[in-house]
């Protein structure tokens, strides 16, 4: 599923909801190839039946960013032995379509590409779902000696409930095995969250990922009770070799995490967005308390309309990020 506004730039208003034949003709079918049915029984499943297009898209966002990441996850779990090599179909279409993308037809992306872009970073710490191993990938030339990853498992209330560290020495262009979880005892009531963290011998961050994880299909329902939280954000840009770059600073100071938050790029004037527009990251979770910094890079000749930073996501306060001329 394409983002919001991608959808909406493309659909006539009377067919954006409900679903529709409309709906098939970019690619969301009912029967016969491609046919949607087991991704809507798993979004009623998780999250329950939606009730609008943005509450469709939220829920399936959530879907589009942890099923795409796995695919590379459960890629780089047995790389080389016997993995060595993971096509997607397709990368973007030509036109709009909801289906089989990382990215929308008119550059717009979703929470796929950037479960992608998660799993596919050079040097990667990852849960294997299959077994609950913690490792790490290193898919470059260089290895990484005197390592360190962890792991920290929270209840949805922000309760530590286990944490553990390990010395790892990262092996160049393989994957490296560190410890395995239990978590099924602990999911055994419902949800939890779980944190990793790679740092290299002078205690840099290289590499986090974040998890939610339930006992079962309907647990996923509980992330529906999460409160709302009220980030705090700031922005600022700057002139980047005949472009623009703008960061973009989040802070959750809530004690609830914030889940899946949504950055768009858009003009300060009507609001349209700012395409193509290159994120560090998107699609990102907040623990309590935690900081994160996220880069946009767009064309200069877009300054022609003043932008500003739209958040969205899971369970936050929507707002607009204004940008200091």
């Amino acid at each position: 599923m394409s983002t919001l506004e991608s959808f909406r730039s493309t659909t006539p208003a009377p067919d954006q909801w409900p679903i529709d034949d409309v709906w098939a003709y970019h690619d969301w079918h009912q029967s016969g190839n491609g046919d949607v049915a087991p991704f809507m029984h798993e979004l009623d499943a998780e999250f329950g039946a939606p009730t609008s297009l943005p509450d469709f898209e939220r829920k399936a966002q959530m879907l589009n960013y942890v099923e795409h990441r796995a695919i590379f996850e459960g890629f780089n779990a047995n790389l080389w032995a016997p993995n060595s090599g993971r096509m997607l179909w397709m990368t973007q279409p030509a036109w709009p379509s909801t289906m089989w993308q990382i990215l929308s037809h008119d550059y717009d992306t979703q929470a796929s590409f950037y479960g992608v872009k998660k799993a596919c970073e050079p040097v990667h710490v990852q849960l294997n779902l299959a077994n609950y191993e913690v490792s790490v990938v290193d898919t470059t030339r260089a290895s990484m000696p005197n390592a360190t990853v962890s792991a920290k498992i929270y209840s949805l209330q922000n309760k530590l409930l286990q944490q553990r560290e390990q010395a790892i020495s990262v092996a160049a262009d393989s994957l490296t095995p560190g410890f395995r979880l239990d978590p099924a005892q602990l999911m055994s009531n419902g949800m939890i969250f779980v944190k990793l963290e790679l740092k290299n011998g002078t205690g840099q961050l290289v590499s986090d990922n974040f998890y939610w994880l339930g006992k079962d299909a309907a647990a996923y329902r509980e992330l529906n009770q999460l409160p709302t939280v009220k980030l705090m954000a700031s922005a600022f840009s700057k002139p980047l070799n005949g472009e623009r770059e703008v960061d973009v600073q989040l802070k959750n100071p809530a004690s609830t995490a914030a889940l899946a938050i949504k950055l768009t790029l858009e003009s300060a004037s009507g609001g349209a967005r700012i395409l193509p527009a290159y994120l560090s990251d998107n699609y990102v979770s907040l623990l309590p308390g935690a900081v994160r910094t996220i880069t946009i890079e767009y064309p200069g000749d877009a300054t022609k309309s003043r932008p500003q930073v739209a958040l969205r996501g899971w369970n936050i306060t929507s707002e607009i990020v204004s940008i200091p001329n």
